[in-house]
């Protein structure tokens, strides 16, 4: 067997084997319900979207937090052989994680934004 064969082999088997290892400790917290229609809802249905929406937001700032610490230990479990390349993949994929997170706040906050620009119109 060639040698480049038979590393790819080794790796791809140690990579299966510690995959446990790298099972994700931190769990995206689920998105808020969709707010109600700005230019329908009462004031108490619009701070409960509210509420609902910063509690997400303050969610996935722990979840990123959390993401953080997991990509170090994930890295340290790696141990000293690791490649450059090996260390790079996970921060890539730890960053995509982060990244999702930080666009599924956006979004969330921005729908709720859209409907509370709705009530406030209506209540002119």
């Amino acid at each position: 067997m060639k040698p480049a064969a038979l590393f790819l082999l080794t790796a791809i088997s140690i990579l299966s084997l510690s995959t446990p290892v790298f099972a994700d400790e931190c769990v995206m917290p689920e998105q808020p319900s969709p707010p109600p229609s700005g230019a329908k809802a009462t004031q108490e249905e619009m701070v409960s979207a509210m509420r609902a929406s910063r509690q997400f937001d303050a969610a996935v700032k722990v979840y990123q937090t959390c993401i953080d610490a997991e990509t170090e230990k994930m890295i340290a479990q790696l141990g000293d052989k690791a490649s450059e390349t090996d260390i790079n993949r996970v921060r890539e994929r730890q960053n995509n994680k982060v990244r999702d997170a930080g666009a599924a706040a956006v979004k969330a906050a921005d729908a709720f934004n859209v409907e509370l620009r709705a009530f406030k119109a209506k209540s002119k």
